[in-house]
């Protein structure tokens, strides 16, 4: 953190990026190191970076700045690699990247990446405790970096939640945020939501211990929800006996490709994402199929992996 601070007081304008398709995690991490560098360093004009464009946004009710035209620093959070930042960082002078991804890019002038952290929100969060003593989080920061551990912990259920997990939390509870308040933000549904988990129950599919349902363009439309919030639902097939790895596979006819967010019980299957031009995590990853045609060779990469168990 003290590398941190110290290339911080060289500049006066910092952005903010994450990764495209953002989750809680990529949002939280940001907003939450928004409002930390807001509260502590006034004088750095603080922008957030990217498209938002997801209706995850509107959970975080905060501010875009303006950028200027200034020198300017890049931190680069919950993001593996170059390609998948949602921004053009070759404006920043220099850039840190924080992240809980497997590495394959270290492209910041400062790396700051730790596989083994349940997510980039954890990381970020340790990072302002070590400062505590002489910088502060307000709630609004802590909310948000409370929702972005939930968001990849899935409320602390995962394999990656360990003691460094809760002495994040614990911290982010010091500054006074509403724990139930965020819960019922991430989790209250709306009647659409049982309309949607009807039509993947009425619909999914089973391919050997492989589920997984799809959502084309029109059935989108028809259930009244974005191709982001199609994916989201993915873990509606998850914790079933049966099931080792679960899939949600929806249209997006903005790129005329698929986008496949993958979920695995035991099997590792992030390698499997980054042979469809993703990657991940090992039991959460997400990729891409130019067409249905390439379904058939994502399941037997699917099976494979379920076969190394």
């Amino acid at each position: 953190m003290d590398k941190i601070i110290n290339l911080l007081k060289q500049y006066k304008q910092v952005f903010l990026y994450r990764h495209i398709n953002p989750d809680y995690d990529a949002f939280g991490s940001t907003v939450g190191m928004y409002y930390f560098l807001k509260e502590n360093f006034p004088e750095i004009n603080v922008v957030l970076k990217g498209s938002f464009e997801n209706v995850l946004w509107e959970k975080f009710n905060t501010p875009i700045d303006e950028e200027k035209e200034l020198p300017t620093l890049g931190i680069v959070i919950d993001t593996a690699n170059r390609e998948r930042i949602d921004g053009d960082i070759s404006v920043c002078e220099k850039i840190i990247k924080i992240d809980h991804h497997i590495v394959v890019d270290s492209y910041g002038d400062i790396n700051i990446e730790d596989a083994t952290a349940s997510s980039a929100s954890q990381i970020v969060s340790l990072l302002l405790e070590e400062v505590k003593d002489v910088y502060s989080l307000n709630e609004q920061g802590a909310r948000a970096l409370y929702m972005g551990i939930i968001g990849d912990t899935n409320r602390f259920m995962y394999r990656s939640t360990d003691a460094r997990t809760f002495k994040a939390a614990s911290y982010l509870l010091e500054s006074g945020i509403n724990i139930e308040e965020i819960y019922q933000t991430m989790y209250l549904r709306e009647e659409k939501d049982l309309k949607v988990t009807q039509f993947i129950l009425n619909n999914y599919k089973v391919n050997d211990k492989v589920a997984y349902y799809i959502l084309k363009d029109e059935d989108l439309k028809e259930l009244g929800i974005s191709r982001e919030e199609g994916s989201s639902y993915v873990n509606t097939l998850a914790n079933v006996k049966e099931f080792e790895v679960w899939c949600a596979i929806t249209e997006n006819t903005k790129d005329n490709v698929y986008r496949v967010s993958i979920r695995s019980r035991n099997a590792i299957i992030n390698e499997v994402a980054a042979k469809f031009g993703g990657g991940g995590h090992a039991l959460a990853s997400g990729a891409t199929l130019s067409s249905l045609d390439q379904l058939e060779d994502l399941l037997s990469s699917l099976h494979d992996a379920i076969s190394m168990i």
